[in-house]
């Protein structure tokens, strides 16, 4: 069923709705009023976390134009990139994965890695300084060599954040809008990497009315500065593909510094003590990337009084496990056995 007039073809792929969790141990055990999760690490098993939500559209669009071998790109744990691979392979289609790496030689085949290669990815490794500064090369290169080979790629950018994946936390909101109510007052947090999640919610908020709801994305790399032009840029282009009838005050975009530690992918001893305390008094499992920084930033707003008394604190969980596993080492004795 269609959620709006302008909503795109979808292809169904992930496990939908996703449940919403009430933590009242956990909350209890970080001192704070409530916490609420909007699972959103059920969307599957191997497809599991944020990424396959926008995929189900980006994937739809790439059927309609005849493709036969999706491609894309990102870190070498990286989820978009090991959800596209599940994709590919459930659906018959060649998958072409570029990875930014720092190692020399190939990486560990190991959480997300490990996956990507199981289901059949052919995947290249790419120093930072070549992935950052010849992307756009490097991609064209990789798309002519398939064509030569008589294939029919598709691209698919960092995240699958383009207009027509932000439809996938579009749809989120709606369901958020059966779960909690657009009256209700909300306040919602997520982890903002690529910028897709947050614009695709605040679409969604300004879609669905709900006026009573505020969304704040926290950043796990680059700038608050950066990540404002990054997600007006993409709601921009969103409304005028779509159509939509939406102005730019109607979209707010609220961003929360200060989370994000030394860089992308290096936690802090904040954020894994959170992934400790979300397992051992919830049964939830963060990751070291996204979710326990974005976690830390919004526990952050509620200790600081920060949020409004009467509103329900409602975490995006994004999902990650692949790329828990592939660190081990951030956890020392707590991975040991304790048994005699």
């Amino acid at each position: 069923m269609k959620i709006h007039p302008r909503e795109p073809d979808r292809r169904h792929l992930a496990q939908l709705p996703t449940p919403i969790l009430r933590a009242d141990r956990l909350a209890d055990h970080l001192q704070v009023a409530q916490l609420v999760f909007k699972r959103d690490d059920l969307t599957g098993l191997a497809t599991s976390g944020n990424k396959v939500r926008k995929l189900e559209y980006v994937v739809a669009h790439a059927l309609d134009s005849g493709a036969d071998t999706l491609v894309t790109l990102g870190g070498v744990q990286s989820n978009h990139c090991r959800a596209t691979a599940v994709v590919a392979a459930q659906l018959g289609l060649k998958c072409r994965l570029l990875l930014r790496s720092e190692a020399p030689d190939a990486p560990p085949a190991i959480g997300n890695l490990l996956l990507d290669e199981m289901f059949g990815a052919d995947v290249s490794f790419h120093p930072p300084e070549e992935f950052n500064g010849r992307r756009e090369q490097l991609v064209e290169q990789v798309m002519d060599r398939l064509r030569a080979a008589g294939q029919q790629p598709y691209f698919i950018e960092m995240g699958a954040s383009v207009p027509v994946g932000n439809w996938g936390y579009i749809r989120c909101v709606h369901e958020l809008v059966d779960q909690l109510g657009a009256e209700t007052p909300v306040d919602i947090f997520c982890a903002t990497g690529s910028a897709g999640t947050q614009a695709g919610l605040i679409l969604g908020k300004a879609l669905f009315g709900c006026h009573a709801w505020n969304i704040t994305g926290v950043p796990v790399c680059d700038s608050v500065e950066y990540f404002q032009r990054e997600i007006r840029q993409l709601e921009r282009a969103t409304v005028e593909q779509f159509e939509l009838q939406l102005s730019e005050e109607m979209t707010p975009i609220h961003l929360l510094d200060g989370f994000k530690g030394p860089g992308y992918g290096i936690p802090y001893p904040e954020s894994l003590e959170l992934i400790r305390s979300c397992a051992g008094y919830a049964g939830l499992l963060l990751d070291p990337v996204y979710t326990s920084k974005a976690l830390a930033g919004m526990l952050g707003q509620i200790r600081d009084g920060q949020l409004r008394r009467d509103a329900i604190p409602v975490f995006i969980h994004s999902g990650g496990l692949f790329g828990l596993l592939a660190r081990p080492e951030l956890f020392g004795t707590l991975c040991g056995s304790k048994g005699n």
